[in-house]
């Protein structure tokens, strides 16, 4: 596969009292922008599409500029060759699978592509009504791939499925990012999709861009975790197994030179797997050995609070890995807590889930 084309953003758009400032290059083949509902990430899609026009500034795919203010240039949405994927799919309802796929597509050869990675040809008879939601979006996904794109532009694609739905398409996303050699660029307000997903994320809060970087290292450093509890934080770790006895019923994961238990998923040992801590669901203690049934005790240190909320966010550094806890203050002020300060994070086997099985 070749390398993806930059794609380079530094533009205005202003749209009532809400103005949409964005200066960055995307250089990645997925590239995630998070941010809560408000924050600009459909406008940004929009502008990049071709379907709003920014105030002014500079939009560069590759070496084509596709809109410059100053030189007048705005290339218009069907010669950028952009595919959209929209959080409902809008399937037409009176054509099969088939005819909604095949609309206005340029070549079967793509079309069949798309089915065959997205494992839709079963149900290239029936009608959008007869599909479920995760149907749909597969759908409307292989519909915009075979119009052969020069990139992918998804708008919450995932928003409108429940989290059992989410975790059996993000896997089709995974093949699509594998066998299409275009850039993704994927708007979510879900920390977990861009992991998943992403080669580079972007904050967005109030129209402008507040961190970037690697998505799995992005959300839990102490300097995003204001942006981090607005985008519904999780702790998402990548851990290797070390043991998997399903005998016993537990799994066994390696966090540097400690050990996390989770309930048994069928991984062999050095196999690499993603998991999910909730903030709420991480014990601050001041002591290694707690009477209690937890299984889970990781010796680690405080890297930086914030009190701004309604409760305490800690960000904890657990051998190379920070984690988010939520406290309340009066058990932060209890436990005398401070940056720099040696604590352990206890955590029930049982809260912690494997994704994307």
């Amino acid at each position: 596969m070749t390398d993806s084309p930059k794609i380079k953003l530094n533009f205005r758009k202003c749209l009532g009292n809400f103005t949409l400032a964005v200066n960055c290059t995307l250089e990645r083949k997925v590239s995630a922008f998070l941010g809560v509902s408000g924050s600009g990430k459909s406008t940004l899609l929009n502008c990049i599409s071709g379907t709003l026009i920014p105030d002014e500034g500079e939009i560069a795919f590759g070496e084509e500029v596709l809109y410059a203010s100053a030189s007048k240039i705005n290339t218009p949405p069907e010669k950028r060759r952009f595919g959209y994927v929209f959080q409902e799919g809008y399937l037409f309802p009176h054509l099969t699978v088939a005819q909604n796929i095949r609309y206005g597509q340029p070549s079967p050869r793509k079309t069949s592509a798309a089915v065959d990675v997205l494992e839709i040809s079963e149900l290239l008879q029936r009608y959008p009504k007869e599909l479920s939601g995760g149907q749909r979006q597969r759908v409307a996904i292989a519909r915009a791939l075979a119009m052969e794109p020069r990139m992918l532009l998804m708008d919450e694609p995932l928003a409108a499925l429940d989290s059992a739905l989410k975790d059996r398409i993000i896997p089709y996303l995974h093949h699509i990012k594998d066998a299409f050699d275009i850039p993704i660029l994927y708007v979510t307000h879900t920390f977990s999709e861009a992991v998943a997903l992403a080669d580079e994320a972007f904050l967005i809060a109030d129209g402008k861009i507040a961190a970037s970087g690697e998505p799995h290292q992005l959300l839990t450093a102490p300097s995003a975790m204001p942006i981090a509890q607005l985008t519904g934080v999780e702790n998402i770790l990548f851990l290797p197994v070390t043991l998997s006895d399903k005998i016993l019923g537990v799994t066994s994961l390696e966090i540097g030179n400690q050990s996390l238990v989770i309930p048994y998923t069928e991984a062999e040992v050095g196999e690499v797997v993603p998991v999910a801590i909730r903030a709420e669901d991480i014990i601050i203690s001041l002591e290694p050995e707690l009477p209690i049934s937890a299984r889970n005790t990781l010796r680690g240190a405080i890297q930086g609070l914030d009190t701004k909320s309604e409760r305490t966010w800690v960000s904890i550094l657990v051998e190379c890995h920070h984690l988010a806890v939520k406290i309340t203050h009066e058990a932060r002020e209890q436990m005398e807590l401070r940056e720099g300060r040696e604590v352990y994070c206890v955590i029930k086997a049982s809260a912690i889930n494997r994704l994307w099985d």
